[in-house]
């Protein structure tokens, strides 16, 4: 039979191992719980075969080119549209402007003074409105109005002079020739001779005489000599 003693220390290293295994064990429980551990996944790719019909459609896809051909000639053609009617309201632009430029004057100094008859080509206004008592044959008074007279030349100073006397009950319309000359010392001189004029009754528009000198680029002054006297009038270029 052993010592008391062999076997004391026979019971306290049995005891000291089994703690020491208690103590890994809870260690390892402790770390199970606090590290985390990977999971073990198996991944596998496998292929899968294409559809039968894919190759099939791949033959089938159609050609871009063709539609992107025809998209690029209409877009060339609205371009052509466009610039056409850019073009043209240019031009619309252009004769607009020239319309708004200011016209030369009518009666330029310079022109004058050289005896230019081309000066005097268009219409022009002579005078203005006059009403006058017009005594008829048959006794009776009529207040009528003589309108202001219109003289168209050509650029030889070749014209014609028209003026209209209206009445309550009666209407002249006189139209004569008139040929117009400078003098050397710039006036103007245009003359008439006398003629019928139409309406009822007859009247006759007595041969007459201007003898014009400039003011300013817009209005000569004339002295206008008939039968019946001296009378002064403008001469304004015509609307």
């Amino acid at each position: 039979m052993p010592p008391i003693a062999d076997l004391g220390r026979w019971w306290a290293a049995l005891l000291f191992g089994l703690m020491l295994v208690l103590l890994l064990l809870i260690a390892s429980w402790l770390l199970r719980a606090v590290v985390p551990v990977a999971p073990a996944v198996s991944l596998t790719a496998s292929e899968t075969p294409a559809p039968s019909g894919a190759a099939g459609r791949a033959d089938r896809l159609v050609d871009p080119m063709p539609a992107l051909r025809s998209s690029l000639n209409d877009a060339r053609a609205e371009e052509r549209k466009l610039q056409a009617e850019l073009a043209a309201r240019q031009e619309d632009l252009r004769k607009q402007m020239e319309h708004c430029k200011p016209a030369p004057p009518p009666l330029p100094a310079e022109r004058w003074s050289k005896g230019d008859l081309g000066t005097l080509k268009g219409c022009w206004v002579l005078g203005r409105d006059v009403p006058m008592t017009h005594s008829f044959a048959d006794g009776r008074r009529e207040r009528v109005t003589i309108k202001a007279g219109r003289i168209c030349f050509d650029e030889q100073g070749g014209g014609l002079h028209e003026q209209i006397t209206i009445g309550p009950t009666a209407r002249w319309d006189c139209k004569a020739p008139m040929t117009a000359k400078f003098w050397s010392n710039g006036t103007l001189v245009a003359s008439q001779p006398a003629v019928f004029c139409e309406g009822e009754p007859l009247v006759r528009w007595a041969a007459t005489q201007l003898t014009c000198r400039r003011v300013n680029d817009e209005m000569a002054l004339c002295q206008a000599v008939d039968k019946s006297g001296r009378t002064q009038v403008e001469l304004r270029r015509a609307p």
